[in-house]
């Protein structure tokens, strides 16, 4: 209201003082011959700022303007920083199998190991008969080490270790049998046994055993039986009856 009344009060005074104004105009054409011009009357004051009239309507869009041409390409960038790996992949099929690749150069040749050795062997050459104890075969074959006893028929551990022994026995023409056995330190190992067919057969065994340092092992025939015709052995030339060993590897 107090708007109101100020802008009523300024519209008043500008009538008032178009109204002095027009007097002063109509008293200098009465009087033009004889007055002069009058001093400018006191400019009014602005008036206030009108209401602010309602927003327009929204003008029509223009026209799309035309792409501009491309421009120059720029220098090469600096080389940016490495990012974080990422994740691993899948993994892929499996490729197929390459070819051989080429042959790689002979090794030099190697310092050859100090193998421990013990070997034996030892047969009859002529017929023994009926012997008792460890068998004292007439022939020494082989005797790698000189571990084996002529005079004793028994072989003596020197190198603790795995062995090999064999034995085999051929009985002579008639009806009776023999039995072999192979014994260490007085033990019983393995026995062969050939039977009481007519004619000479043969039979053999075989026995691996663990033995150290000072282990004796021999071949016997069984314990006598009152039979004179068990246990008569035949050899010859040929060597049928024969005892052997050898180390198999060393503890």
């Amino acid at each position: 209201m107090y708007l109101g009344f100020n802008m009523f009060f300024t519209i008043f005074i500008q009538l008032v003082v178009i109204q002095i104004i027009n007097s002063a105009t109509t008293d200098s054409e009465a009087c033009n011959n004889c007055c002069t011009d009058g001093v400018p009357g006191i400019p009014g004051l602005h008036g206030y700022p009108g209401i602010e009239g309602p927003q327009g309507l929204p003008g029509l869009k223009g026209e799309q303007g035309k792409k501009g041409e491309q421009g120059v390409k720029g220098d090469i960038g600096e080389k940016g920083s490495d990012g974080i790996p990422g994740n691993l992949g899948p993994k892929g099929p499996q490729g197929s199998i390459g070819l051989p690749g080429a042959n790689g150069l002979k090794g030099e040749k190697g310092e050859q190991g100090s193998q421990k050795k013990s070997a034996f062997t030892a047969a009859f050459i002529s017929s023994p008969g009926r012997p008792s104890g460890p068998l004292k075969y007439d022939t020494v074959i082989t005797n790698v080490g000189n571990h084996y006893n002529r005079g004793t028929g028994k072989f003596v551990c020197a190198i603790s270790g795995v062995y090999v022994f064999q034995a085999s026995s051929m009985k002579y023409s008639g009806t009776g049998q023999i039995a072999t056995r192979i014994v260490k330190n007085g033990s019983t190992q393995v026995s062969l046994w050939v039977t009481a067919s007519p004619g000479y057969n043969s039979a053999s065994t075989m026995v691996v055993l663990d033995l150290v340092s000072g282990d004796e092992v021999w071949t016997e025939p069984h314990p006598p039986v009152s039979n004179s015709k068990y246990n008569y052995y035949h050899s010859n030339s040929q060597k049928y009856c024969s005892f052997s060993g050898f180390l198999l590897y060393a503890a």
